[in-house]
């Protein structure tokens, strides 16, 4: 029977930190590839786990990266499981963002941020790309992450009283002011239609990025990154 990568939980990655970050969790290797240069290195920490050593030219010839930096590895991220919200919970849906480099980069900040999960809706870039690993600097390996759709993403926030506030371009209300008091989900839209009208329509509070006049343009990695430290500094 042969195995499906992603409904397994298989990922691919490559990259002196990206490897070290999920030496320091709970990240199950299946095989690691290393370069003859790099095994040095590495052989003390990877000892026990099943690696290959290659020569240089041939690890750069099976990467994805043109830089792969000696290392690369095959392995299975941790399962996490969804427990009840806190009071101070804060969560992110991610509602079809489909950049690869803009999931990396927001799944980065959250877990800077101290945000306690992340909810990739349908339609959104796979958190299994290695340009999202990449991107998060390995923080896919520390911050749990689930796949949600719409419907049962707005089933569970009512469910559990979670607020859901809205990252709008224009419109939205100051969130440096804003304190929370009580477990809330960021939902951050598209990179071009914005949030969908059925979370919109549930939205406890619409937040925006001022920024100069005549200017309403701004990356979404960017924009979610300002909200997300606005509305955690608190706690930090």
């Amino acid at each position: 029977m042969c195995l499906n990568p992603k409904k397994e939980g298989y990922v691919v990655f490559e990259g002196e930190h990206i490897f070290e970050e999920a030496l320091k969790s709970d990240f199950h290797f299946h095989k690691i590839v290393i370069t003859e240069e790099k095994y040095g290195k590495w052989e003390k920490m990877i000892s026990g786990y099943e690696t290959l050593i290659v020569k240089e030219e041939l690890l750069k010839s099976i990467s994805f990266t043109k830089k792969p930096e000696g290392i690369m590895a095959l392995g299975i991220l941790k399962r996490w499981i969804l427990t009840e919200p806190e009071r101070n919970s804060a969560y992110l849906y991610l509602d079809e963002i489909q950049d690869p480099v803009n999931v990396g980069v927001i799944i980065r900040s959250a877990y800077a941020f101290n945000f306690d999960a992340i909810f990739i809706g349908e339609g959104s870039a796979d958190f299994y790309n290695p340009t999202v690993i990449s991107r998060s600097a390995g923080a896919v390996f520390h911050i749990p992450i689930y796949l949600l759709k719409k419907v049962e993403f707005l089933s569970w926030a009512e469910i559990n009283e979670v607020k859901i506030y809205v990252a709008g371009l224009v419109g939205g209300g100051k969130v440096e002011s804003y304190i929370p008091h009580s477990p809330f989900v960021l939902a951050l839209g598209n990179e071009a239609r914005g949030i969908s009208k059925e979370i919109i329509e549930k939205n406890n509070a619409i937040f925006t990025v001022p920024m100069r006049q005549g200017w309403d343009s701004l990356n979404v990695a960017v924009a979610g990154s300002i909200l997300m430290y606005e509305l955690k500094k608190g706690e930090m």
